[in-house]
């Protein structure tokens, strides 16, 4: 029984032995075909951003105007306030010829006025009616005129003004085309640092053309405006500058 232990033993240590081998002399075949399949990978690629600017003038403006009354009741405040806007409305669609569709009411409230002293209860002292309008002007020359004209008319409160471009489309192909080209200079740079060269185009993504606002003044009270002895109001549109993203990709060889 001894004997027949030992030789199942032995026939089982072989057995280990020469499966230890097989594992071990497949071993350098797995690695050569490793190091053949990296050898075969495809050729480098490089992904760059573009940036392209146009700076042109604007061609439209979005004014804030509005008119503020105060009066003992909220009823006389709102009657008030209503006569003014008439008036301004009048103005803007009558002599300024502006359309009905560039002008759009975006803010109307009528609200108590308290006074607070610390000590008593709040106590009403009288109520205040507004209403603003947005109105959209595209003669800048004469922006200023229309502002001092609506102050005349009425209106004591002018928000902000703001200049836009009404259609980007007219420019959008210039500006595309600075972006494509600073991405194609960027490329070529980083190429030419790798000791490469610039291959074939591969992809591009689009994200748009931008295009900020630009804000000249802040929400103000027009009585500078409706100074009788005041200069005509004077508003420089300036410039605005269009900007573009292209992402860019290339292959490099």
């Amino acid at each position: 029984m001894k004997r027949t232990s030992k030789s199942l033993a032995s026939l089982m240590l072989a057995g280990t032995l020469l499966t230890g081998m097989s594992a071990f002399v497949a071993l350098p075949s797995h690695t050569t075909y490793a190091a053949e399949t990296a050898v075969t990978t495809a050729p480098g690629v490089i992904n760059v951003s573009g940036t392209g600017k146009l700076t042109v003038k604007p061609d439209i403006s979005y004014l804030t105007i509005g008119v503020q009354t105060t009066s003992t009741t909220a009823a006389k405040a709102q009657s008030a306030n209503a006569e003014k806007m008439a008036k301004l409305n009048t103005l803007l669609k009558g002599e300024w010829k502006i359309p009905n569709a560039d002008i759009e009411s975006v803010q109307f409230y009528v609200q108590p006025n308290y006074d607070y002293n610390g000590k008593d209860p709040q106590k009403v002292t009288g109520y205040t009616a507004y209403h603003s309008l947005q109105v959209t002007y595209r003669d800048l020359d004469k922006l200023g005129s229309l502002l001092d004209a609506a102050a005349k008319s009425g209106a004591n409160n002018i928000g902000s003004v703001s200049f836009g471009i009404e259609n980007e489309d007219t420019y959008q192909e210039q500006v595309i085309a600075k972006a494509m080209s600073n991405a194609k200079v960027r490329a070529q740079s980083i190429a030419k640092a790798a000791n490469l060269s610039l291959g074939s185009l591969l992809s591009v993504s689009d994200p748009g053309v931008s295009a900020p606002p630009v804000v000249y003044m802040e929400k103000q009270s027009a009585k500078a405006l409706d100074t009788p002895d005041a200069a005509g109001t004077n508003i420089e549109p300036g410039t605005i500058e269009l900007n573009a993203t292209l992402n860019v990709q290339y292959a490099m060889n």
